[in-house]
């Protein structure tokens, strides 16, 4: 009971976090600009967001199956990977800092502790591929600043998949060595689609940019992860306020306004986290009709 409490409070803390930076954000905030700026989205880009959150979705669905098979025993079904999968994307929601998409390992038909392990090796994953991604960012961004200590924490992070994987050695439960052996036959697999993940979002932000500048698509390299960045942070509810905070600054460089920072911010938002999870909530009302 005192756990659960505790837990209502982080989650009541997080959300005025978000109210209190985003009324920040909005004070400093043209609204007619913010408007005409979501209106000036050609709809074939709109299009093209919906396609490309479409294909991240695949890509994550097909990881979630690796990820589960890091149990050599466990033989999942497609459908089950899916439903699991989009479950885990409306209990991520619900919950700020993703903490209820353990959950999600209720609707696997896997040993629970197995899943949990699955459920570890992909938050990590998704950790690895934004600090890639931003250490790389850093280095071109601040290029005049901590040049080796961010080439030298690049490096590091592009190997820390192998790193952990070494960590083995340091662990004598012989049990775990057929997960440690699954674990790394999924690596190559998972780092390459860990990598087209993360381009496919810095698209995104790239076409919408582009409705109002000529954008160059290295700059958007070097730039987007730094905002993404902010979702390892997990102060806000769902990332809202520190993300567009995030966006503003980063975006300020390549004198992009304030008001196309938060629209394209909140668009990418829209299709990427909220149509999924509204979509795992139908998931969620389906299951409990069923188990009645």
């Amino acid at each position: 009971m005192e756990k659960l409490t505790k837990s209502r409070i982080f989650y009541i803390i997080k959300i005025l976090l978000s109210l209190i930076i985003l009324y920040f954000i909005f004070r400093k905030i043209d609204f007619h600009q913010l408007y005409n700026t979501f209106r000036e989205f050609k709809i074939i880009y709109i299009l093209v967001i919906v396609l490309t959150a479409g294909i991240k979705i695949f890509i994550e669905y097909e990881n979630w199956g690796y990820f589960l098979k890091i149990n050599p025993d466990y033989k999942p079904k497609k459908a089950e990977i899916f439903k699991s999968h989009m479950i885990g994307h409306s209990l991520r929601f619900l919950i700020p800092g993703g903490h209820a998409v353990i959950g999600k390992m209720y609707f696997v038909k896997n040993e629970k502790k197995l899943s949990f392990m699955s459920i570890g090796v992909e938050k990590f994953f998704q950790i690895w591929i934004n600090l890639l991604f931003a250490s790389f960012a850093t280095i071109f961004y601040f290029r005049r600043q901590f040049i080796l200590p961010t080439i030298l924490a690049f490096i590091f992070i592009l190997f820390l998949p192998f790193i952990v994987y070494l960590l083995k050695h340091l662990i004598r439960k012989e049990n775990l060595a057929k997960y440690f052996k699954q674990y790394l036959k999924i690596i190559p697999r998972i780092f390459l689609m860990q990598i087209i993940y993360m381009f496919i979002t810095i698209f995104q932000y790239f076409i919408l940019l582009n409705t109002f500048i000529n954008f160059h698509f290295f700059s958007a390299i070097i730039s987007i992860p730094l905002i993404l960045f902010s979702n390892l942070i997990p102060i806000t509810y769902a990332g809202l306020g520190l993300r567009e905070k995030f966006a503003i600054e980063v975006l300020a460089k390549y004198n992009i306004s304030s008001e196309t920072a938060i629209a394209v911010s909140l668009t990418v938002f829209l299709f990427n986290v909220l149509l999924p999870a509204l979509i795992g909530i139908l998931f969620i009302i389906r299951s409990k009709k069923q188990s009645k």
